[in-house]
């Protein structure tokens, strides 16, 4: 068979081919901002594999996050997520909640750290109060927390998780980030994470 034969014949084979390929359509996908408050995307979200599973953080509306106790007349913060945790810190030392923020927001454990060195658990909520724009601008680039694009928790060992900002994010900043440990179902500060080198 002649050379310009068979060229022929593979083009016409590959041309057969490739008509046959499959054709796929696209009809749901779980992009990297599923499930973000607010996020957008054009195709539906696949629920595949979450058949079943609610996470905790979307299962408490944002508006309950503040209960009372029926019985006591306590204040109750609830903290799924480090979101709802940031919620807790904001509006506690927005509103100046000293007492609360101690209560609710820091972890026992924490807690229990400063009175081993003698100190006041209290000292966190003074730094936070008398620098209040740093921790605005802290969470300005953090608004959802772990789930902000970006942002990862990380564990930081004995049940502590990390939240914290990475590379240039970083430059300028007060605080870094900061470190929660879950407490009785909640999430709680453990520390505010200083920045080593501010500038």
């Amino acid at each position: 068979m002649p050379r310009c034969a068979r060229a022929a014949c593979l083009l016409a084979l590959l041309g057969a081919a490739w008509g046959c390929a499959r054709e796929e359509r696209v009809i749901s996908q779980n992009s990297f901002l599923t499930g973000l408050p607010g996020a957008q995307q054009g195709l539906p979200v696949s629920r595949a594999g979450l058949v079943g599973h609610v996470d905790p953080a979307l299962a408490v509306n944002e508006q309950n996050l503040v209960q009372e106790e029926k019985e006591t007349g306590r204040t109750l913060l609830l903290a799924k997520s480090g979101r709802h945790l940031m919620i807790h810190i904001y509006t506690t030392v927005d509103e100046g909640n000293r007492e609360l923020f101690i209560d609710q927001v820091m972890s026992a454990s924490a807690k229990a750290a400063y009175f081993r060195a003698g100190r006041d658990p209290g000292e966190v909520f003074d730094e936070l109060r008398e620098y209040q724009h740093d921790l605005q601008k802290l969470f300005k680039l953090m608004p959802a927390g772990e789930r902000t694009p970006g942002m990862f928790m990380v564990p930081a060992g004995g049940g502590i998780q990390r939240v914290e900002l990475n590379g240039i994010a970083r430059r300028g900043q007060r605080w870094t980030g900061f470190e929660m440990v879950m407490e009785r179902g909640n999430w709680r500060l453990w520390r505010m994470l200083h920045n080593d080198s501010p500038i």
